[in-house]
């Protein structure tokens, strides 16, 4: 028996969506088992082609992206209406993806800097037609309504996302790793003595050492192992994007105390190796981190 399934594109870059289709021919060793009743980014599928769906008539949803405008709401709302298993797709979904670091202001100064000041714009004007209106910050979709699976990544591998549906094709629980990046990277590591951090282009990295070692912030440690530590295997460090280990509550947080810990450097110095600290610590899940709701209190205090 087929199974049907859904997939919807919330506010995102739909990478998800890309990462299914560079299966290639390994879709037809899925696509058999898959009725596909709502993928607008390949068909033109409308809302109302979903609105009008009986409630849980679809077996498998997908939904990839967060909610930054209300019609992105009302379509993650809809998914969870018309979906039995509903699986948050990418880290966008999971965690709030990049958009969630836009949390740090506030509407009013986005939309100003977006239509108005930014450098590429030519004739300054905040568009009233036609546009959803924006929700006051994103928030992860798990916040939102309850999923039944999470499938992390920016975006999740192939492989990642054929071992999700397979699972839930046939039955079987389909569960995270507990290990992190660095679990799974073939590098050697040794006590870490870091007296200076380098940006990536800096120095000559030796490919057979761990590069937070050699003084380049890498998050492996912090990150859930999914991956396969593809970025830290070919000597690129890990930015996280696959989000925390599923033992970490804040994953910022988990970094700064590590760093902490290891950094054998004066504070201001640690401070001046990192000016945007939320973007490399938060790449992809501020949304969902402990400063982002404490800055979503403080607002909702004010108003």
């Amino acid at each position: 028996m087929t199974k049907r399934i859904a997939m919807a594109q919330l506010t995102s870059c739909w990478g998800c969506d890309q990462s299914l289709l560079d299966l290639h021919l390994g879709l037809l060793e899925v696509l058999p088992e898959l009725e596909i009743v709502f993928w607008p980014a390949v068909v033109d599928f409308k809302i109302k082609d979903l609105e009008s769906m009986p409630d849980e008539s679809i077996h498998i949803g997908l939904v990839e992206g967060s909610c930054r405008t209300e019609d992105d709401v009302r379509l993650l709302n809809l998914m969870r209406a018309k979906s039995k298993i509903l699986v948050a797709w990418g880290v966008c979904s999971c965690y709030g993806g990049i958009q969630g670091l836009a949390n740090q202001w506030e509407l009013d100064e986005l939309v100003d800097r977006k239509f108005m000041k930014a450098d590429t714009v030519t004739d300054p004007r905040i568009p009233s037609e036609n546009v959803p209106a924006f929700v006051p910050q994103v928030r992860p979709n798990v916040d939102v309504v309850k999923f039944n699976i999470l499938l992390p990544g920016c975006p999740p591998t192939s492989k990642n996302i054929v071992e999700a549906l397979a699972a839930i094709l046939t039955g079987k629980p389909f569960d995270l790793p507990e290990k992190s990046v660095c679990d799974q990277c073939p590098k050697v590591k040794q006590d870490k003595h870091i007296t200076k951090f380098h940006r990536s282009h800096e120095g000559r990295i030796d490919p057979s050492k761990c590069l937070l070692d050699q003084g380049y912030l890498c998050l492996g440690f912090a990150t859930i192992g999914f991956c396969g530590a593809i970025c830290p295997t070919v000597n690129s460090p890990c930015k996280g994007c696959f989000g925390p280990v599923l033992r970490v509550k804040d994953h910022g947080a988990k970094i700064v105390s590590a760093l902490g810990a290891i950094a054998e450097m004066e504070p201001e110095q640690l401070k001046d190796s990192f000016p945007d600290p939320i973007g490399s610590f938060y790449f992809t899940d501020y949304a969902a981190s402990y400063l982002s709701r404490m800055r979503d209190k403080a607002r909702s205090k004010k108003k």
